[in-house]
C-alpha cells in the first residue's frame, strides 16, 4: 500500500480546486461596451409603467412651447419642444414627438450605410451601436443649459413600447435637425433590418421625454452603466405618471 503525505493531499485538492475555478465563466456584468448585444429589456421601461397614456399626455401637452426645429434639412416638417411638465412638484422634463433619424457616431463610426460618423460625440465617444442615446439640437442646448446637463435621462416612446437613454450627442449641422438617436435605440424600437446608418424612421410619430437635470450614474467616455439608467430611468418616470395622473 502507497501512503501519501498530508502535504500532497492538500496539493492535490487546491490543484482540483484551481482547475474547477478556471472552468468556470467569468461573472458578467452588462455594461454598454461589452462585445455582446444590448438586450432591449435591459434598458426597456418597467412593465408597470403606462406607456399609452404617458404618450397621449405628450401629445396633448402642447402650451408651453420652448422652441421649433426642422426634422429634416428639407424643412418640410418641424417638431417642437414642449415645457409644460417641467414645473411639477416632484418631477422636471420636457418633450417632442418627431421622426427618429440615425446617429452612428462613436467607435463604430462605419456602420452600414453612415456617410457622416465621427468618431467622437459630444461629450465623449459614445458607441452608437453599444449605448442607447439620443440627440439634440445644438442651440437648443445653449439657450436651455440652466435646465439641461451633459448626458441627462431621457425615455423614447416608439412603436407602443418605451425605451430609455442618455442625451449623448448634439447636432450642429445647418439647419439644425431634431428627432435622432443611436442605431442601438433606432434598430430596438423598429426591428426588421431596415434601420441603418442611412436610413431612420421618418413618420413624426415618437415621443422624446427628457429629464434635463437627472444623470444616471455609470456615464463614461465609450460606455454607459445600463442597470443605472434603466433603474433612474423607471423612477423618474413613474414620478411623471404621478404627476400626469396616470
Amino acid at each position: 500500500m502507497k501512503f501519501t503525505s498530508s502535504y500532497t493531499l492538500a496539493g492535490l485538492v487546491v490543484a482540483t480546486f484551481l482547475r474547477v475555478a478556471l472552468a468556470m465563466p467569468a461573472p458578467i456584468i452588462l455594461r454598454s461596451s461589452k462585445s455582446t448585444s444590448v438586450p432591449p429589456a435591459s434598458f426597456g421601461a418597467d412593465p408597470s409603467i403606462n406607456v399609452a397614456g404617458i404618450y397621449a399626455a405628450a401629445v396633448a401637452s402642447n402650451k408651453d412651447t420652448l422652441a421649433s426645429y426642422p426634422t429634416t434639412p428639407e424643412r418640410k416638417l418641424f417638431a417642437t419642444i414642449y415645457g409644460d411638465w417641467q414645473n411639477f412638484a416632484n418631477v422636471s422634463a420636457f418633450h417632442f414627438i418627431a421622426d427618429m433619424d440615425v446617429d452612428c457616431d462613436g467607435p463604430k463610426a462605419n456602420c452600414k450605410g453612415n456617410r457622416d460618423g465621427q468618431t467622437a460625440t459630444s461629450f465623449g465617444a459614445l458607441d452608437a451601436t453599444r449605448v442607447p442615446y439620443f440627440v439634440l439640437p445644438e442651440k437648443f442646448t445653449i439657450q436651455y443649459k440652466s435646465i439641461l446637463k451633459d448626458n441627462a435621462l431621457g425615455a423614447i416612446i416608439c412603436g407602443n413600447k418605451m425605451y430609455y437613454g442618455i442625451y449623448g450627442d448634439q447636432d450642429a449641422d445647418s439647419p439644425q435637425v431634431i428627432g435622432e438617436a443611436s442605431i442601438l435605440i433606432g434598430q430596438t424600437c423598429f426591428p426588421g433590418g431596415t434601420i441603418d446608418g442611412n436610413n431612420g424612421h421618418p413618420e413624426s410619430d415618437v415621443a422624446y421625454i427628457v429629464f434635463g437635470s437627472e444623470v444616471p450614474n455609470g456615464v463614461e467616455k465609450n460606455s454607459i452603466d445600463i442597470a443605472a439608467l434603466k433603474a433612474l430611468g423607471d423612477v423618474q418616470m413613474k414620478l411623471l405618471q404621478k404627476a400626469l395622473g396616470l
